[in-house]
C-alpha cells in the first residue's frame, strides 16, 4: 500500500453548473450517464483511458474519522473530505474531466454535511458521467476474510445509499477492487450477480501476473461459480501499474514528480519531452493487451485532495498528445479522459465487433505473493478476537433485522438498524477484518462495533418486548441483554440467582442448541416454556481467566439443550440458581479419561501422550490425531526477499525452525462425563488449552481452545496452528471454501494457471478458509472437514492432514505500510483468544440419509447465524409473555435458508427477502436438486401482497438490468486468441406467482410490499 498522504484543500468555487457545448461536439448526449457519457473511442487509434482516482482506505493507519476529516496528520496526510470537495471544484473547471468516488461509506459522510446546492452540484456531475461511482460497497472490502453475507450486506447498504440520494445514474456496473489483497471467486459471482460488467484489481502472484502480461491474457471473463456457469462470468481486468500513476507522472501535491511547464519561453519547459516519457509507458503498457484499448490509473491513496494540481497536469497530456504526435504499431495514440465503465464499455464493443474471445478463469486469485518470500497469507489469522467479533456482529444484525420485519416499522424505527449496518460494512473494508490496520484503528473498529452491537440489542428487546405480551396492548419492556464476554466466564446476569434466557433462532428450520452459560454454583434448575423441567450439567471452565478478576469471571458453566427452537423463532427458559451451593471445581467422573462417547459417536486418546488418537461418528471410526502446535515466525529487516519478516500481512516461518513445533511429547488432561456432553479437558501449557466436546446426538465433535498470552519471552513470535492428521490418502489435494459458499480445489504446491515455486513450502501453500477445509479419500467413499467459527489460514502440507492457524503474535513489521508489528494486547497482557472447530466425516455419496457434504452444510449453517442468547432479571414477567413463537408459519426444507428478511422502506410497507439454496450440485443426491419455495402465507406476521425480483443487492429491478455480452474463450491453459470461442449470454430467472425456484446455490433477491396482520 503506498503511503503517501494528503495535504489540505483547495477552497472550493461554488459556481453554477452549465450545459457545456463540448459535449455536443463529442456526440455524447445532453444529460448523459453511464454507458452514454462514455467518449467514443476510435478503432483505428491505441485508446488510452486516463481514469483520475483516489483510494480511499475506510481505516488503516489513522481510523475511519480521522480519514475523513484529516486530523492526526503526523500519521497520515489524509482528509476525505477534502478529497471530495476539491475534486467537485476542478470537475467544473472542464467538462472533459473525469473522477471516480469509490468509498460510499465516506461519501454518504460528506453527503450529509452538504447544502441543497451542494448536492445538486455533485448530482448534476453524476448525471452527465463526469463524476462516476464505482464498486459501490459501504468499503472496498477483502476478500479472503470477510463472509459472503457480511459481503451482500455492505454492497446492499452502500448502492441502498447511492440509489437513495443519487438516483439511476449513480449506480455503478463495476468493480473496483484494487486494494484487496488477493481476489475470490466468490466475490467476482457476487458481482456479476448485482448485474455489474466488469472488475478491476491489481494484486495477483507476481508469476501470475507475469504470465499474463507476457501472454497478452490479462484480461478474461472470471466464472465466479460453477454452479450458476456462464451466469456468473465477469469481464475482468488486471491493472498494468498496481493502481498508481506512472513513474514520474503523479501531480498530486503528496508528490515530488515534475509538473507540465508548457512555456516554451521558461528554462523549465518541459512539455514535449514529458509526453514522449508519457508516450513510451503507454506503448510498454500496450505491448501485454490485447485491444486497441488500455486503461491508466492517475491517483494513488489519498490522492487529490489539492485536485487542481493534478487535473491541470492531466489536461496538458491530454492536449499534449493532440499537440505532438505520437504512435504505437503505426496508430496514432490516442488520449482522453476516461471512467473504468467506458474502458469496459470501449473493449466490449472492439471484442464483439471481432469476435475476441477471452479466457475463461474458474478458480481464484489465492495466496497472493508479491515476491518470492512474501506470501500475503497471514492476514488469513491476523487479530483473531477482531475476527470473531466481526462474525458475531453478522450474527446478531441477521436476528435484529428479522424481527424488525416481524413489526411494521416507520422510516425512523427502521433507521435504528442503520448503526449497526454501517459498522459492519466497514469492518467488510481491506484493512479492518483482515487484522492489517494499526492497533489504535484497531480498537476504534471494536469501539464502533461494540456500541453498534449493543445498539441492535437494545433494539431486538424492544421489538421483542412488542412480540411477546400475551396480551398485545400490554406495554412491557423485557430488559433484555446479551453477555458478549460469556467465553470468558464473564455474564453478571447467569451468575445472579434467577434469569430468564430467551434463544431465538435466525435459521429457517428448527434448531435444538445447547446453551452455555457462567454460573457460580453447581446446583441450577432449568424449566422450559411449558414449565418442564430441563436437564442441565455443570462444568468447569476452560480457565480461571485470572487476569479479569475485576470482573469477576464464573469457575463454573452450566449447559442445557433449547430442544427445537421454531424457525426464525424464540424459546424462553427460565433459570434458579442455589447460590448456597458453591463449588470452585468439579471432580472427575469416569472410569477411563481418555476415552468418551460410545461406540455410535465417540473418540479416545493416546493414554501415553494424551493427544487425540481417533475419532467415531455413526458407527465410523477413523484415525485422527490432532494437537496445537506453533511455527516460529521469521524475524527480519525486510532489506530484500530474504530477509523479510512475518507480520500483520505475511506468513513466513523462520528459515531455522521451518516446520510447525509441538508443545511437549504430552498434554495433562481431565475428563468429564455427563447426560448432555462429555468433555476433554487438554493443557499443552500455560498459555495453550483445549477442550474436546461430543455432545449428545450430534455429528460432529468439538474443539475449543484457549491461546494466549503467547509466549515471546525468547524474542521470538509464534503463529498457533491446530493440526489434524488422518489416515485418509488425498494424493495432495484438499478443498476449502470461498467466502463461506462454494468449494474450491486445491493441491499442495500447485497452481492451475502459472508454474508454481516452492521458495516457501508453508505459506505458500496456505489458503484463507472462512468456513470450513476438507479432505477427499482417493479411492474409498469418505471426506473428513473441519469447520471453523471466524477466518483462518489453513492448509494440507501433507496426504490427510489439515491445519488451521488460530493465533499469532509477531515482533517485527513486515514493511508492507502499517508501521507496526503484529503484537497485541489486552488489559496488560498478550491477546488472549478463544474459539471452536468443528470435525466431522462421513460418506462422500450415500443412497440413505444425508452425504457428510450435506451435513458441513448443516452444521456452518447452524454455526455462523447460531441462535443468539438474551438474558433479562425481569422474571416477573414470566407469567404475562408468550413463551415460543416463530416468524414462519411453516419451516423450510434443509437446503433452503432465508439469507435476508429486513425491513426496506416503512412508508410502502417494503421488506427485502434473499432466499438460497445453500448445497452445491452433486454434494447431495437428494439436498442438490432444484427445489421450490412457495411465499403464500410462508410468514407469520404479514401477507405479502406484491412481488417484485430484484438483482442480489436488492436496489435494481431484475427485469430492468441489462449486462454487456461477451465472446468466452477455452480457460487459460488451453487458450488460443485465434479460436473462434462461443458467446456469452446471460440468463435471468423467472417469477411464478409465489412460486420460487432455487437451482443449487443460487440467490434470489424479492422486493416484498406486505400488509401486516
Amino acid at each position: 500500500m503506498n503511503m503517501n498522504a494528503l495535504l489540505f484543500s483547495l477552497l472550493c468555487i461554488n459556481a453554477v453548473l452549465g450545459v457545456p457545448t463540448k459535449y455536443k461536439d463529442k456526440g455524447i448526449p445532453r444529460n448523459a450517464c453511464g454507458y452514454q457519457s462514455c467518449t467514443p473511442s476510435d478503432p483505428d487509434k491505441l485508446n488510452v483511458h486516463i481514469v483520475p482516482h483516489s483510494h480511499d482506505d475506510v481505516g488503516w493507519l489513522k481510523t475511519v474519522d480521522q480519514y475523513y476529516y484529516g486530523v492526526k496528520n503526523y500519521i497520515q496526510r489524509a482528509g476525505v473530505q477534502y478529497i471530495i470537495d476539491s475534486v467537485i471544484s476542478a470537475l467544473e473547471q472542464n467538462p472533459d474531466r473525469r473522477f471516480i468516488q469509490v468509498e460510499t461509506a465516506f461519501f454518504h459522510k460528506w453527503w450529509e454535511e452538504q447544502t441543497e446546492g451542494r448536492r445538486a452540484l455533485f448530482k448534476e456531475l453524476v448525471n452527465n458521467g463526469r463524476l462516476e461511482i464505482i464498486n459501490g460497497g459501504w468499503s472496498m472490502n477483502d476478500e479472503a476474510a470477510a463472509h459472503y453475507h457480511s459481503v451482500i450486506d455492505q454492497f446492499t447498504l452502500g448502492l441502498r445509499t447511492i440509489n437513495d440520494t443519487l438516483g439511476e445514474c449513480g449506480r455503478p456496473k463495476i468493480g473496483w477492487q484494487i486494494d484487496p489483497f488477493g481476489h475470490s471467486k466468490e466475490v467476482a459471482s457476487i458481482f456479476s450477480q448485482m448485474g455489474y460488467d466488469g472488475l478491476f484489481f491489481s494484486r495477483l502472484d507476481w508469476r501470475d501476473k507475469s504470465k499474463r502480461l507476457n501472454s497478452k491474457t490479462a484480461e478474461m471473463l472470471w466464472q465466479g461459480s460453477s454452479n450458476l456457469g456462464d451466469d456468473s462470468n465477469l469481464f475482468t481486468s488486471v491493472l498494468y501499474n498496481h493502481y498508481s500513476a506512472p513513474s514520474g507522472y503523479c501531480f498530486d501535491i503528496l508528490c515530488s514528480d515534475e509538473p507540465i511547464v508548457d512555456d516554451t519561453n521558461s528554462s523549465e519547459y518541459n512539455y514535449e519531452n514529458k509526453i514522449q516519457g508519457f508516450a513510451r509507458f503507454i506503448v510498454g503498457q500496450a505491448e501485454y493487451y490485447a485491444t486497441n484499448n488500455i486503461i491508466i490509473t492517475m491517483g494513488d491513496d489519498f490522492n487529490y485532495q489539492d485536485a487542481l494540481s493534478y487535473f491541470k497536469n492531466l489536461d496538458k497530456i491530454v492536449t499534449g498528445f493532440k499537440k505532438f504526435k505520437q504512435y504505437y504499431d503505426g496508430k496514432p495514440i490516442n488520449v482522453f479522459y476516461s471512467t473504468p465503465s467506458c474502458y469496459v464499455k470501449a473493449v466490449n464493443e472492439e471484442a464483439t465487433s471481432n469476435n475476441l474471445p477471452f479466457p475463461l478463469k474458474t478458480d481464484d486469485f489465492f495466496p497472493y505473493a508479491n515476491d518470492p518470500h512474501a506470501y500475503w497469507s497471514g492476514y488469513y489469522t491476523s487479530r483473531p478476537t477482531s475476527k470473531r467479533f466481526e462474525r458475531q456482529g453478522n450474527n446478531i444484525l441477521q436476528v435484529t433485522k428479522q424481527l424488525a420485519s416481524f413489526v411494521e416499522q416507520s422510516e425512523d424505527n427502521i433507521s435504528e438498524l442503520r448503526t449497526l449496518q454501517e459498522t459492519m460494512g466497514i469492518m467488510q473494508h481491506h484493512d479492518a477484518i483482515t487484522g492489517t490496520e494499526k492497533q489504535h484503528v484497531a480498537d476504534d473498529y471494536h469501539r464502533i462495533l461494540t456500541r453498534a452491537v449493543e445498539g441492535s440489542i437494545r433494539k431486538a428487546n424492544s421489538l421483542l418486548s412488542f412480540l411477546l405480551p400475551l396480551t398485545p396492548s400490554d406495554d412491557i419492556d423485557l430488559k433484555l441483554e446479551s453477555c458478549l464476554i460469556a467465553n470468558v466466564s464473564v455474564c453478571a446476569l447467569s451468575q445472579s440467582n434467577e434469569f430468564v434466557v430467551a434463544t431465538y433462532n435466525p435459521l429457517s428450520r428448527p434448531v435444538s442448541h445447547y446453551v452455555r452459560l457462567p454460573v457460580q454454583s453447581s446446583e441450577v434448575n432449568i424449566v422450559g416454556p411449558d414449565g418442564e423441567s430441563v436437564t442441565t450439567q455443570i462444568l468447569p471452565t476452560i480457565d480461571g481467566f485470572s487476569y479479569l478478576e475485576e470482573f469477576h469471571p464464573a469457575s463454573l458453566e452450566v449447559v442445557f439443550l433449547a430442544d427445537s427452537i421454531p424457525a426464525l423463532g424464540l424459546k424462553l427458559y427460565k433459570v434458579k440458581v442455589n447460590a448456597s451451593v458453591s463449588k470452585t471445581s468439579i471432580p472427575e467422573n469416569v472410569i477411563n479419561r481418555y476415552k468418551i462417547g460410545d461406540n455410535k459417536n465417540g473418540l479416545e486418546l493416546d493414554s501415553t501422550t494424551g493427544l487425540l488418537k481417533s475419532i467415531t461418528l455413526n458407527g465410523i471410526t477413523l484415525r485422527v490425531e490432532q494437537e496445537l502446535m506453533y511455527y516460529i515466525g521469521s524475524r527480519g529487516n525486510n532489506n530484500g526477499f530474504d530477509n523479510r519478516a512475518s507480520g500483520a500481512y505475511i506468513f513466513r516461518p523462520s528459515s531455522l525452525y521451518p516446520n510447525a513445533t509441538s508443545f511437549g511429547s504430552s498434554v495433562n488432561v481431565t475428563t468429564y462425563t455427563g447426560d448432555l456432553v462429555d468433555e476433554i479437558h487438554q493443557t499443552f501449557s500455560s498459555w495453550a488449552k483445549q477442550i474436546i466436546r461430543l455432545y449428545k446426538d450430534v455429528e460432529y465433535v468439538e474443539f475449543d481452545w484457549l491461546v494466549g498470552p503467547i509466549d515471546t519471552s525468547d524474542n521470538q513470535g509464534r503463529e498457533i496452528i491446530s493440526r489434524f492428521s488422518t489416515s485418509l490418502d488425498t494424493n495432495d489435494l484438499f478443498y476449502t471454501d470461498a467466502n463461506g459458499r462454494e468449494m474450491i480445489k486445491r493441491r499442495r504446491d500447485y497452481r492451475n494457471t502459472y508454474t508454481y515455486t516452492n521458495e516457501e513450502a508453508v505459506a505458500g501453500n496456505y489458503y484463507p478458509i472462512t468456513s470450513k477445509i476438507q479432505l477427499k479419500h482417493t479411492n474409498q467413499n469418505i471426506e473428513f472437514a473441519v469447520l471453523n467459527d471466524r477466518a483462518q489460514g489453513g492448509s494440507s502440507l501433507a496426504s490427510g492432514q489439515v491445519e488451521l492457524m488460530i493465533h499469532r503474535r509477531l515482533l517485527d513489521d513486515d514493511a508492507f505500510g502499517v508501521g507496526e508489528a503484529l503484537n497485541e494486547e489486552q488489559f496488560g497482557i498478550g491477546l488472549v483468544a478463544r474459539g471452536q472447530h468443528y470435525v466431522t466425516f462421513g460418506a462422500s455419496t450415500t443412497s440413505t440419509g444425508k452425504t457428510s457434504s450435506a451435513v458441513q452444510r448443516d452444521i456452518a449453517q447452524k454455526k455462523l447465524l447460531a441462535p443468539w442468547i438474551f438474558l433479562t432479571a425481569s422474571t416477573e414477567l414470566w407469567d404475562n409473555i408468550n413463551k415460543e413463537f416463530s416468524g414462519l408459519t411453516r419451516a423450510l426444507p434443509v437446503n433452503v435458508q432465508i439469507l435476508t428478511l429486513e425491513p426496506w422502506k416503512g412508508s410502502e410497507k417494503t421488506i427485502l427477502l434473499r432466499l438460497e439454496h445453500v448445497l452445491e450440485k452433486n454434494e447431495d443426491p437428494t439436498l442438490s436438486q432444484r427445489v421450490t419455495v412457495d411465499l403464500d402465507g410462508l410468514f407469520s406476521y404479514f401477507d405479502i401482497a406484491n412481488i417484485q425480483e430484484m438483482t442480489l443487492d436488492g436496489n435494481q429491478p431484475l427485469a430492468e438490468n441489462e449486462r454487456l455480452n461477451w465472446i468466452i474463450g477455452e480457460e487459460l491453459t488451453k487458450f488460443f486468441r485465434e479460436s473462434p470461442g462461443r458467446k456469452l449470454n446471460y440468463t435471468k430467472a423467472t417469477l411464478r406467482d409465489s412460486l420460487i425456484d432455487l437451482n443449487p446455490m443460487q440467490i434470489r433477491t424479492f422486493l416484498l410490499t406486505v400488509i401486516y396482520k
